[in-house]
């Protein structure tokens, strides 16, 4: 999905009027970037920009002292001279932007142009215990609806006094609270 360019520059310009910087060059490189549409083109917005061929990670001076780092396959140059003309000579490459700021997540401006990472993806580096609550909680969830699915069932058999069949429902329904109790 391409984000639109307007999109772009309206953050961009944000994030310059907004955010400050620990060097005033990294504004200059945003300038620049808002201004040439060619190149703004081929930015994309990530997280976890040292994962890219060709990333830049850029962090207002409120989350660090080192503000800008351009990362090319395995190498990290700070540079501002050296990431401007990385940037201007290569124009026609994709260039991965991870922007580093205070409540970025609550940022409509940010979360409209931030895309997957291509070179990493974000379940991959999940703590742990958080996937594990996370299937807890979906195991439970999968219990419930099956509840209430059953507790419908035996609503419609005491309706047509099928004892059989409420004898064997219920029987189900204890087994699947006696999981949801174990899974607690």
């Amino acid at each position: 999905m391409a984000i639109d360019i307007q999109d772009k520059k309206r953050f961009l310009t944000w994030l310059i009027t907004h955010e400050f910087f620990t060097r005033r060059e990294v504004s200059w490189i945003l300038n620049y970037l808002v201004l040439h549409e060619t190149i703004l083109k081929q930015v994309h917005f990530v997280e976890s920009a040292q994962s890219t061929p060709r990333g830049i990670s850029i962090k207002s001076s409120s989350v660090s002292d080192q503000s800008i780092t351009l990362f090319l396959g395995e190498r990290q140059y700070q540079d501002s001279d050296q990431i401007f003309h990385e940037i201007r000579f290569n124009w026609q490459k994709p260039l991965y932007l991870e922007c580093i700021f205070p409540e970025s997540w609550n940022n409509e401006l940010y979360l409209a142009v931030l895309e997957d990472n291509p070179y990493h993806k974000w379940n991959d580096s999940m703590d742990p215990t958080v996937v594990e609550r996370v299937d807890r909680f979906f195991h439970q969830m999968e219990i419930e609806n099956e509840l209430q699915g059953l507790y419908q069932k035996i609503d419609e058999s005491l309706e047509k006094a099928d004892q059989l069949q409420f004898n064997y429902l219920t029987k189900k329904v204890k087994e699947l609270l006696r999981q949801k109790e174990e899974a607690t």
